[in-house]
């Protein structure tokens, strides 16, 4: 939401949506649509995340293995946000393309998060 609410002023009318495997945008949507399917795919990763919480048996454990990948999922998406957001306010009115690259340093992205959540969950206060 900050990422979007800090560059949306450089947005065109569309903005691209939905990417091919080679990066290509082929779906559409305005701004705050685009903002929208995005809250829903955190909306989707929360309540996975909180259902397979519920369903683990040994408590600590699995509980800090759940939020250490919840953590990295949302570094991850978010970034790919910030991305898609950012490939398509430098569009500028053309065909958005997001480079390939971008998938795997979301990866990373992710699991450095998911790596500094599991260090500070393993502190004892």
């Amino acid at each position: 939401m900050i990422a979007f609410l800090l560059i949306r002023d450089s947005f065109p009318d569309e903005v691209a949506t939905h990417f091919t495997l080679d990066g290509t945008a082929d779906g559409y949507s305005s701004p705050a649509a685009a903002l929208g399917q995005y809250m829903l795919v955190f909306a989707i990763e929360a309540a996975g995340t909180m259902a397979a919480g519920f369903s683990t048996r040994s408590a600590l454990k699995s509980t800090r293995s759940l939020c250490v990948f919840s953590c990295g999922l949302a570094a991850a998406t978010a970034y790919l946000l910030i991305a898609a957001m950012r490939t398509t306010s430098g569009s500028g009115g053309h065909t958005a393309q997001l480079p390939l690259f971008q998938v795997p340093v979301a990866v990373v992205v992710g699991a450095v998060i998911g790596g500094a959540a599991w260090l500070i969950s393993r502190r004892r206060i």
